[in-house]
């Protein structure tokens, strides 16, 4: 059976004050994520702030594209096309793993439905149902991406200053989201240095806690860099000391903002984690999102 979402919840916020009023919950266990929907739910204000337009999220995906971050292949069509040649859109988006993941917009007012780990005849089924329950209309748009099995999901925030804080749990990135199950990694910088240090959740193998953490620089690794002037104070030191154009000196710190990954695989008997990037924000779009201040 594949995994249908109504909507996805919406993003979460980890600035100070939302740490402040989720001291009042109970998000024992949960993730920086799930703390903004708790909060949200109870905070008829806070939720209005948490509200994005869909052009943030255009933003943060042209982010992706920009800096040509691994990231899901995908195509855009109308529903109506797509009920006319299923397979010529399949034959221009060939998977990979043999399953997709759909997303239909409204045209008129941009809610969106997603169908998730689906394969071919199961897009079309999740399709033809929604059109049937009149859930949806033929004149919205599909988006339809590639889809790779979710082994783990993770959310990197990275500060202005250079601090950064990792999350990593077993399964879909979803989890993070709606705080299901414990954190099976954390990894946070320490003030002055590039250090990250670990903690796991739970117990696990060397080998597996050692490739897992390897995947986590590499996904940081991946974030492109920009010069900050060592007049800005940035909190974290770095080794390698450089000039900007202007000729001051400064240090390469990854792009400050809020990005979420996976960790999947070629295929099941691949030792190799494959990390693909599928959201982020960055800039003014990100200051909601930093916990680390």
């Amino acid at each position: 059976m594949s995994n249908l979402e109504r909507h996805r919840p919406q993003k979460p916020s980890a600035k100070k004050q939302l740490i402040d009023f989720a001291e009042d919950l109970d998000t024992s266990g949960s993730s920086i994520a799930h703390w903004s929907v708790r909060a949200a739910k109870s905070d008829t204000e806070l939720s209005e702030k948490l509200k994005e337009p869909a052009a943030i999220k255009e933003g943060g995906l042209n982010f992706l594209k920009k800096h040509d971050l691994p990231r899901y292949r995908k195509v855009s069509t109308s529903l109506e096309e797509f009920i006319k040649d299923p397979s010529s859109i399949f034959t221009r988006l060939s998977s990979p793993t043999g399953y997709y993941y759909s997303s239909i917009v409204a045209q008129e007012t941009g809610e969106r439905i997603f169908g998730l780990e689906q394969n071919k005849e199961e897009v079309e089924k999740f399709i033809l149902e929604k059109l049937a329950n009149q859930e949806i209309s033929l004149n919205s748009e599909l988006i339809l991406s590639e889809y790779w099995h979710n082994y783990y999901g993770g959310n990197l925030l990275i500060a202005e200053g250079g601090k950064i804080l990792v999350e990593l749990v077993e399964g879909k990135h979803a989890k993070l989201v709606k705080g299901e199950g414990q954190i099976l990694m954390h990894a946070e910088s320490s003030e002055f240095t590039e250090i990250l240090n670990f903690e796991e959740g739970e117990k696990m193998d060397d080998e597996l806690r050692i490739k897992l953490r390897q995947a986590v620089v590499d996904a940081l690794n991946l974030i492109p860099k920009e010069l900050v002037p060592i007049s800005d104070k940035p909190s974290r030191r770095f080794k390698e000391i450089v000039l900007n154009e202007a000729g001051e000196a400064c240090v390469a710190l990854p792009c400050p903002g809020y990005f979420e990954f996976i960790l999947s695989k070629e295929n099941s008997k691949s030792e190799t984690w494959k990390i693909i990037f599928i959201d982020a924000r960055t800039g003014n779009a990100a200051d909601k999102y930093q916990l680390l201040e």
